[in-house]
Protein backbone atom coordinates (compact mmCIF):
# COMPACT_ATOMS: atom_id res chain seq x y z
CA UNK A 1 0.00 0.00 0.00
CA UNK A 2 1.68 3.60 -0.90
CA UNK A 3 2.36 5.33 1.61
CA UNK A 4 0.70 9.27 2.14
CA UNK A 5 2.22 12.35 1.02
CA UNK A 6 3.33 13.92 4.50
CA UNK A 7 1.74 17.38 4.42
CA UNK A 8 3.44 20.20 4.92
CA UNK A 9 5.00 21.90 7.92
CA UNK A 10 3.34 24.97 7.51
CA UNK A 11 0.40 25.81 5.79
CA UNK A 12 -2.55 28.30 5.18
CA UNK A 13 -5.30 26.62 7.70
CA UNK A 14 -8.10 24.47 6.07
CA UNK A 15 -10.81 26.07 8.13
CA UNK A 16 -10.14 29.17 9.96
CA UNK A 17 -11.57 30.50 13.43
CA UNK A 18 -11.38 33.46 15.09
CA UNK A 19 -8.37 35.91 13.76
CA UNK A 20 -8.01 33.68 10.83
CA UNK A 21 -11.94 34.01 9.41
CA UNK A 22 -11.33 35.50 6.70
CA UNK A 23 -13.56 35.86 3.52
CA UNK A 24 -12.99 34.31 0.26
CA UNK A 25 -8.82 33.63 0.36
CA UNK A 26 -7.77 34.38 -3.28
CA UNK A 27 -7.72 31.54 -5.71
CA UNK A 28 -3.77 31.98 -6.27
CA UNK A 29 -2.93 30.54 -2.96
CA UNK A 30 -3.68 26.50 -3.46
CA UNK A 31 -1.84 24.66 -1.32
CA UNK A 32 0.28 27.19 0.03
CA UNK A 33 3.62 26.42 1.74
CA UNK A 34 6.30 28.37 3.39
CA UNK A 35 9.88 27.61 2.03
CA UNK A 36 11.17 30.72 3.45
CA UNK A 37 10.73 33.63 5.37
CA UNK A 38 12.89 37.32 5.85
CA UNK A 39 12.47 40.67 7.56
CA UNK A 40 12.85 44.25 6.53
CA UNK A 41 12.71 46.83 8.96
CA UNK A 42 14.39 49.69 9.80
CA UNK A 43 16.65 48.50 12.52
CA UNK A 44 17.69 45.51 10.50
CA UNK A 45 19.55 47.76 7.91
CA UNK A 46 22.67 49.51 9.08
CA UNK A 47 24.04 50.45 5.71
CA UNK A 48 24.07 52.52 3.79
CA UNK A 49 21.30 55.12 5.55
CA UNK A 50 18.72 54.62 2.72
CA UNK A 51 18.98 51.29 2.51
CA UNK A 52 15.49 50.38 4.16
CA UNK A 53 13.92 53.34 1.55
CA UNK A 54 15.28 51.54 -1.27
CA UNK A 55 14.59 47.92 -0.53
CA UNK A 56 10.98 49.41 -0.34
CA UNK A 57 11.26 51.14 -3.76
CA UNK A 58 12.22 48.08 -5.15
CA UNK A 59 9.74 45.91 -3.64
CA UNK A 60 6.50 48.15 -4.11
CA UNK A 61 5.94 48.63 -0.70
CA UNK A 62 4.89 51.90 1.52
CA UNK A 63 8.41 51.92 4.29
CA UNK A 64 5.91 51.20 6.85
CA UNK A 65 7.62 52.74 10.43
CA UNK A 66 7.97 49.68 11.61
CA UNK A 67 9.09 47.81 8.60
CA UNK A 68 7.53 44.45 6.81
CA UNK A 69 7.38 40.90 7.35
CA UNK A 70 7.48 38.62 4.25
CA UNK A 71 6.99 34.30 3.78
CA UNK A 72 8.53 33.16 0.54
CA UNK A 73 5.69 30.88 -0.39
CA UNK A 74 5.24 28.27 -3.11
CA UNK A 75 1.29 27.89 -3.90
CA UNK A 76 -0.04 25.12 -6.96
CA UNK A 77 -1.38 27.00 -9.99
CA UNK A 78 -4.23 26.11 -12.15
CA UNK A 79 -1.44 23.73 -14.37
CA UNK A 80 -0.50 22.18 -11.06
CA UNK A 81 2.92 23.30 -11.31
CA UNK A 82 4.49 25.37 -8.24
CA UNK A 83 5.01 28.82 -8.55
CA UNK A 84 6.20 31.13 -6.18
CA UNK A 85 4.33 33.90 -4.42
CA UNK A 86 5.31 36.20 -1.31
CA UNK A 87 3.02 37.15 1.43
CA UNK A 88 3.73 40.62 3.62
CA UNK A 89 2.37 41.95 7.13
CA UNK A 90 3.27 45.37 8.99
CA UNK A 91 2.91 43.47 12.05
CA UNK A 92 5.91 42.45 12.82
CA UNK A 93 4.82 40.74 16.34
CA UNK A 94 2.89 38.17 14.78
CA UNK A 95 5.99 37.82 12.08
CA UNK A 96 8.56 37.66 14.58
CA UNK A 97 6.09 35.13 16.97
CA UNK A 98 5.32 32.93 14.08
CA UNK A 99 8.59 32.31 12.78
CA UNK A 100 10.11 31.40 15.72
CA UNK A 101 6.88 29.06 16.51
CA UNK A 102 6.73 27.26 13.25
CA UNK A 103 10.59 26.99 12.91
CA UNK A 104 11.35 25.34 16.61
CA UNK A 105 12.53 21.98 16.99
CA UNK A 106 10.42 18.90 18.00
CA UNK A 107 7.59 21.53 19.15
CA UNK A 108 4.84 18.13 18.30
CA UNK A 109 1.99 19.92 16.05
CA UNK A 110 1.55 22.19 13.14
CA UNK A 111 1.62 25.92 13.31
CA UNK A 112 -1.21 27.17 11.53
CA UNK A 113 -0.62 30.51 9.66
CA UNK A 114 -2.97 33.12 10.45
CA UNK A 115 -3.89 34.68 6.50
CA UNK A 116 -5.58 37.74 8.27
CA UNK A 117 -2.30 38.95 8.99
CA UNK A 118 -0.50 38.69 5.69
CA UNK A 119 -2.95 40.63 3.84
CA UNK A 120 -0.56 41.93 1.03
CA UNK A 121 0.39 39.08 -1.58
CA UNK A 122 2.28 39.48 -4.93
CA UNK A 123 3.89 37.05 -7.70
CA UNK A 124 7.84 36.16 -7.28
CA UNK A 125 10.13 36.15 -4.22
CA UNK A 126 12.44 38.60 -3.23
CA UNK A 127 16.09 39.06 -4.40
CA UNK A 128 17.93 38.76 -8.22
CA UNK A 129 17.37 35.34 -9.59
CA UNK A 130 20.49 34.26 -8.95
CA UNK A 131 20.60 34.59 -5.64
CA UNK A 132 16.75 32.65 -5.69
CA UNK A 133 14.90 36.21 -5.80
CA UNK A 134 12.73 36.16 -9.37
CA UNK A 135 11.36 39.92 -8.76
CA UNK A 136 12.41 41.94 -11.90
CA UNK A 137 14.67 45.12 -11.26
CA UNK A 138 12.94 48.03 -11.81
CA UNK A 139 9.88 46.55 -13.05
CA UNK A 140 7.28 47.03 -10.71
CA UNK A 141 4.75 43.80 -9.62
CA UNK A 142 1.40 44.91 -8.25
CA UNK A 143 0.60 43.41 -5.00
CA UNK A 144 -2.86 42.32 -4.18
CA UNK A 145 -4.66 40.95 -1.29
CA UNK A 146 -4.78 37.81 -0.16
CA UNK A 147 -8.57 38.04 0.69
CA UNK A 148 -11.08 39.87 -0.23
CA UNK A 149 -12.25 41.75 2.85
CA UNK A 150 -7.99 42.76 2.30
CA UNK A 151 -9.72 45.01 -0.41
CA UNK A 152 -8.62 48.55 -0.25
CA UNK A 153 -12.08 51.08 -0.34
CA UNK A 154 -10.87 53.82 -2.44
CA UNK A 155 -13.75 56.03 -1.21
CA UNK A 156 -12.08 56.77 1.95
CA UNK A 157 -12.27 60.19 2.94
CA UNK A 158 -8.67 59.99 4.29
CA UNK A 159 -6.34 61.54 2.46
CA UNK A 160 -3.44 64.25 1.98
CA UNK A 161 -1.75 66.63 -0.43
CA UNK A 162 1.75 66.67 -1.26
CA UNK A 163 4.51 66.43 -4.09
CA UNK A 164 5.56 64.00 -6.29
CA UNK A 165 8.82 64.44 -7.54
CA UNK A 166 11.00 62.09 -10.08
CA UNK A 167 14.62 61.72 -9.94
CA UNK A 168 14.73 63.99 -13.42
CA UNK A 169 13.21 66.81 -11.63
CA UNK A 170 9.54 66.86 -12.32
CA UNK A 171 7.16 67.45 -10.09
CA UNK A 172 3.16 67.47 -9.69
CA UNK A 173 0.48 67.99 -6.99
CA UNK A 174 -0.41 64.60 -5.72
CA UNK A 175 -3.05 63.55 -3.85
CA UNK A 176 -2.60 60.29 -1.68
CA UNK A 177 -5.36 58.80 -0.28
CA UNK A 178 -5.39 56.32 2.63
CA UNK A 179 -7.21 53.62 2.05
CA UNK A 180 -8.44 50.47 3.98
CA UNK A 181 -10.40 46.98 3.55
CA UNK A 182 -13.37 46.09 5.57
CA UNK A 183 -10.70 44.06 7.63
CA UNK A 184 -7.96 46.95 8.13
CA UNK A 185 -5.34 46.09 5.42
CA UNK A 186 -3.89 49.38 4.99
CA UNK A 187 -3.03 50.86 1.26
CA UNK A 188 -1.90 53.99 -0.68
CA UNK A 189 -3.56 55.11 -3.48
CA UNK A 190 -2.21 57.58 -5.91
CA UNK A 191 -3.34 59.60 -8.79
CA UNK A 192 -4.41 57.73 -11.73
CA UNK A 193 -1.63 58.48 -13.67
CA UNK A 194 1.28 57.83 -12.00
CA UNK A 195 4.80 59.26 -13.49
CA UNK A 196 6.38 56.60 -15.27
CA UNK A 197 9.53 57.02 -13.32
CA UNK A 198 10.97 56.18 -9.95
CA UNK A 199 9.21 59.31 -7.70
CA UNK A 200 9.22 60.51 -4.34
CA UNK A 201 6.04 61.85 -2.75
CA UNK A 202 6.32 64.77 0.15
CA UNK A 203 3.31 65.77 2.12
CA UNK A 204 4.78 69.26 3.61
CA UNK A 205 3.56 69.96 7.09
CA UNK A 206 2.98 66.25 8.36
CA UNK A 207 6.24 64.92 7.87
CA UNK A 208 5.03 61.97 5.52
CA UNK A 209 7.95 61.19 2.92
CA UNK A 210 7.86 57.67 1.06
CA UNK A 211 9.01 56.52 -2.84
CA UNK A 212 7.23 55.07 -5.52
CA UNK A 213 8.47 52.80 -8.05
CA UNK A 214 7.20 53.72 -11.92
CA UNK A 215 3.99 53.61 -13.33
CA UNK A 216 2.79 52.50 -9.55
CA UNK A 217 -0.84 53.99 -8.68
CA UNK A 218 -1.73 51.76 -5.65
CA UNK A 219 0.96 50.32 -2.25
CA UNK A 220 0.59 48.49 0.08
CA UNK A 221 0.78 50.16 3.95
CA UNK A 222 0.93 53.60 5.29
CA UNK A 223 4.51 55.68 6.15
CA UNK A 224 2.46 57.16 8.82
CA UNK A 225 1.65 55.24 12.11
CA UNK A 226 -1.81 56.63 13.05
CA UNK A 227 -4.74 57.11 10.47
CA UNK A 228 -4.28 60.35 8.38
CA UNK A 229 -6.88 63.42 9.30
CA UNK A 230 -8.77 64.14 6.43
CA UNK A 231 -8.54 67.24 4.63
CA UNK A 232 -11.26 69.94 5.84
CA UNK A 233 -9.65 72.60 3.66
CA UNK A 234 -12.44 74.76 1.29
CA UNK A 235 -10.12 74.62 -1.56
CA UNK A 236 -9.40 70.52 -1.44
CA UNK A 237 -9.98 68.48 -4.05
CA UNK A 238 -12.13 65.54 -3.81
CA UNK A 239 -10.02 62.37 -2.65
CA UNK A 240 -9.99 59.66 -5.70
CA UNK A 241 -13.12 57.76 -6.51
Amino acid sequence: MPKKKPKSRYSSPESSTGEKLVQYISADLQETEIKEHSECSPPAVHEPADAYEQFCLGASLSPSPLGWGLLQCTVRDKRGRRKRVTLATDDLTYHRAFVEAASRENRGERVDLAVARYPFMRAGWPGPPRQGGSWPVGSPVPWSPTYRTASPVPNSSNHLHGVQETVSGTARAICAVFAKGPCGAKWIMLDDEPIQAHSKILIPGSEVEFCVPSGTAVMPGWPIRSDPKPCLSPDCHEPIR
